[in-house]
């Protein structure tokens, strides 16, 4: 048995290394051009064109099919790059009509409740919406709330007119206030009230009288501030009220300070709600130091209390007539 293997084994080594010989006949008489192989080389060169033909083959055959798929992946990755797009376009248009909404709505709180702050945008600007879109990592296939996202963003953006003319409605409430004595007339909320408008009990003669006006009493020298805006029409001397001093306003308006210390301002001047205009004293037929308040309408006076409470809260005084 080992002796018929070894046979073919050596029969087989014999053929292979058997050498041919081709030769090259140029039809010139250029010299012969010789190729010796044996059947080994041959067979492996042969062998080596198989498999690169058969690769050529298969190449020619699938390269459509993977072109197409190439194709198909870029047009998916173009489509969910376009919806990413898109989402954060809406999303920076929420965020930016967010800020005004914020902008707006601080206004109208600070309209509402002058003197509070409220965080300022520079620090709202990196709040939720903002870690969103820095720690999200958006999938294309779940991005289809874009017109939600638009509806959200219109909604924002309709909230912000009725605000905006809130605010409008509050500056000219405030503009208002300005031109109409409602301000207290004692430089930093000072003074109590000591008399207030109406029937009262003079304080010298003992009889019941109409007191037309609001008194306020402290110290010689505290200032006094302007209740609106306006026009000083008058500085003078009376028997009864001293140092006095007058003050025209829009709508008919008109203020007295009496009792006077001294005087800040000239007649003819413009001067600006709770601009001093005068220190408080104890001149004329005065009990003691306090400021003699009257508020006029057209040539009607009023109760001034009527308008301090509008923007003021101060202990009321109500002279009973028995005393």
């Amino acid at each position: 048995m080992r002796d018929g293997i070894g046979s073919v084994g050596r029969a087989i080594t014999r053929g292979g290394t058997q050498r041919f010989t081709l030769l090259v006949i140029p039809h010139s008489e250029k010299r012969l051009v010789k190729f010796q192989a044996n059947i080994f080389a041959i067979a492996f060169f042969v062998v080596l064109f198989a498999f690169i033909f058969a690769g050529f083959i298969y190449v020619a055959l699938h390269a459509p099919d993977a072109t197409g798929r190439m194709s198909d992946g870029s047009r998916d990755l173009q489509s969910s790059q376009a919806s990413l797009e898109s989402i954060l376009d809406e999303l920076q248009e929420v965020m930016r009509v967010a800020r005004l909404f914020d902008g707006a709505m601080r206004e109208t709180v600070d309209g509402l409740r002058p003197g509070f702050g409220v965080t300022a945008p520079a620090e709202r600007s990196t709040g939720d919406l903002s870690a969103f879109l820095n720690s999200r990592r958006f999938d294309a296939s779940e991005l289809a709330e874009v017109e939600e996202l638009r509806l959200l963003a219109s909604t924002i953006r309709s909230a912000v007119e009725p605000l905006e003319e809130i605010q409008r409605l509050f500056r000219v409430q405030q503009a208002l206030l300005q031109d109409i004595p409602n301000l207290w007339p004692v430089a930093g909320g000072r003074g109590r009230v000591s008399q207030e408008f109406g029937p009262n009990i003079h304080p010298f003669t003992g009889q019941i009288y109409l007191h037309k006006g609001f008194d306020i009493a402290d110290a010689i020298g505290v200032p006094l501030v302007a209740m609106a805006n306006g026009v000083v029409t008058d500085i003078s001397v009376d028997p009864g009220y001293g140092l006095q001093m007058w003050i025209r306003h829009k709508h008919g308006f008109r203020t007295m300070y009496a009792h006077l210390h001294s005087v800040s301002v000239r007649e003819g001047q413009e001067v600006r709600q709770g601009q001093q205009i005068a220190l408080m004293g104890n001149t004329g037929a005065s009990t003691g130091p306090h400021l003699h308040l009257e508020v006029w309408l057209g040539n009607e006076v009023v109760d001034p209390a009527v308008f301090l409470t509008m923007t003021n809260d101060f202990q009321r005084r109500v002279r009973s007539l028995s005393q």
